[in-house]
């Protein structure tokens, strides 16, 4: 095989549990045991675009979350060709950083996150929102994925509440 192909990535789609307009990463770049790298481009039509703001940066978390969801997609697939992606929840973070308000149209932001640690249905990962060499978003987040979402997710004939 040639070193210099890239390996080819499952469309997004099918990584992370989102469908338009909420699935906001374009693509992956990506991945490995500990990481998976993804982008967006950033157009007039990207969701939370204003003419006058682009999206705003706060939004970096989301795409770091969405990379985050991609990467369990990915593995699960590796594992097993053929999975669907497993819904998962961004719970906090610990510490974000931004240096800039937004990202402007044609802007193309390359998400980087790493798994920091595994526990069960509990995760942290370190994430990076970058455009070329300069980092505009940095953030550790914790994430909860039910081992069996199918079981935490209530039918229409279901209670939702509890006394």
């Amino acid at each position: 095989m040639n070193a210099s192909v890239k390996p080819a990535f499952p469309p997004v789609e099918t990584l992370v549990p989102h469908a338009a307009p909420m699935l906001l990463i374009d693509r992956v770049l990506a991945a490995d045991a500990e990481s998976l790298t993804a982008e967006v481009r950033i157009t007039k039509n990207s969701l939370f675009f204003t003419p006058t703001h682009g999206v705003p940066a706060y939004v970096g978390i989301e795409y770091i979350a969405q990379s985050v969801a991609a990467y369990s997609g990915w593995r699960a697939q590796s594992a097993a060709p053929g999975t669907a992606p497993k819904i998962g929840y961004l719970l906090g973070t610990r510490k974000m950083t931004m240096v800039c308000d937004g990202f402007a149209d044609g802007d193309v932001l390359v998400i980087h996150v790493k798994n920091i640690f595994e526990d069960g249905e509990m995760g942290v990962f370190d994430g990076e929102v970058r455009k070329g060499d300069a980092t505009l978003v940095s953030a550790r987040i914790n994430v909860y994925q039910p081992n069996d979402a199918a079981s935490e997710t209530p039918t229409s004939n279901q209670e939702t509440t509890k006394p």
